[in-house]
């Protein structure tokens, strides 16, 4: 549904003016998925050697049509780097005086906010009053509500506990109440707190390393401005929570396969669309009333300035880790402490779940097709924009191309 939205609405003029390049190149991207214009390749059965040809998929990371093997494969590799450990999450929201200055700035902006909170949880955690340990944390940057609406915080994932080097043990996280069964991570004002004086902090540094650039927010027209609304976010509660604590690994990979690569929409709450009225119908609940719907209907243009704000910058890393689980650590201290914890703590990781097999053969019933790698590859960038331009021009709704079997 999205994609025959891009398709039928993405060249027009007064969109593309109110769209980044980046933006508009996404949602060109998007047009393009499962039709001629992104290109055909060859796939070989493993078993009798049958050729077919299927259309090629766009590949953008925001397009919510061609990403579910490579989000399995993703699954899959995260799990060989799990700990038997319980799990914190933590939600931390952007300001709200700071959220126009993320739509202009994103890059700069998104970013710090990614990094002062997992600085904050860091710094905290290191704490003996609290932890006294290196833990591992998983950030997922998220910039939407539920309605599409502009509202970037960060989901982590933290380890209910940490490695102490000096003591080469593992720590587990405090837990409090009659029965000592509730965990506890670290103080939600006190987390605020300091995660509201990084952001500060980085932003006054951003400023005067000019990463910034022109800029037409008054906010950002001296450093004075900035220092005025920084006083103002200070004294101001940040909006964080700190969730109960997964039940183990297991729970984590439910929530990283159907939530971490999520990109502001799902088709499936598209419910209706009315082509020639240009109007499109979706749904959402929020967290007060999560059994409750709402619908609305709207432009199929604001519809899609609605879902591209949410296209973050080439480039933008939306999901990063720390700690223990940092790529400096993944090939020397975290296996020293899986291995810690599978001897003394509990039982080891889960099994990656399998990688979806691609379609099986419908002549021999056996094989599976997997690709032939350099046949048929996608067109040049030129000629994918000419191409769509023709479909365009013929005025026809594309469907994903059915697979051809080859001569």
């Amino acid at each position: 549904m999205i994609r025959d939205l891009a398709f039928d609405h993405g060249d027009d003029p007064a969109l593309r003016g109110r769209l980044a390049p980046y933006q508009w190149r996404a949602l060109e991207a998007i047009a393009t998925c499962g039709t001629p214009a992104a290109g055909l390749h060859v796939e070989l059965c493993d078993h009798c050697d049958h050729k077919r040809l299927k259309p090629n998929t766009c590949g953008n990371r925001c397009c919510p049509h061609c990403q579910g093997l490579e989000r399995a494969a993703w699954v899959a590799a995260r799990t060989k780097e799990l700990l038997p450990c319980r799990y914190f999450h933590v939600v931390i929201t952007l300001p709200p005086l700071l959220r126009a200055m993320a739509q202009a700035h994103p890059a700069v902006v998104l970013g710090y906010l990614m990094r002062a909170a997992s600085d904050a949880i860091e710094r905290l955690c290191r704490d003996p009053r609290f932890l006294g340990a290196e833990i591992g944390q998983l950030a997922v940057l998220h910039t939407w509500r539920r309605d599409l609406g502009w509202h970037p915080h960060v989901h982590l994932i933290v380890t209910g506990g940490g490695w102490h080097s000096q003591h080469r043990r593992w720590i587990p996280a405090k837990t409090f109440g009659t029965a000592k069964r509730r965990a506890f991570l670290l103080p939600k004002d006190l987390l605020g707190t300091v995660f509201l004086r990084r952001l500060r902090r980085l932003l006054l540094d951003g400023y005067d390393q000019q990463q910034f650039g022109d800029t037409f927010l008054p906010e950002l027209a001296s450093r004075r401005a900035l220092c005025s609304l920084l006083r103002k976010t200070l004294a101001t509660p940040a909006v964080l929570r700190i969730e109960r604590p997964f039940a183990g690994p297991g729970t984590v990979l439910k929530y990283l396969g159907a939530y971490v690569n999520r990109v502001a929409i799902s088709p499936q709450r598209i419910i209706a669309r009315d082509r020639q009225a240009g109007t499109v119908t979706y749904t959402w609940s929020t967290n007060a009333e999560p059994d409750r719907s709402h619908t609305a209907t709207i432009p199929a243009r604001q519809f899609l300035l609605l879902f591209a704000q949410h296209v973050l910058p080439p480039g933008f890393q939306r999901i990063r880790f720390r700690g223990l689980w940092s790529t400096a650590h993944r090939s020397s201290k975290l296996h020293v402490v899986q291995a810690a914890l599978a001897n003394g703590l509990g039982p080891p990781p889960p099994l990656p779940p399998p990688v979806p097999r691609r379609d099986i053969c419908p002549h021999c019933g056996v094989g599976h097709y997997q690709r032939v790698p350099g046949i048929r590859s996608r067109p040049a960038p030129a000629e994918r924009r000419r191409i769509l331009a023709e479909l365009r021009r013929e005025a026809r709704f594309v469907t994903p191309v059915r697979a051809a079997t080859c001569a």
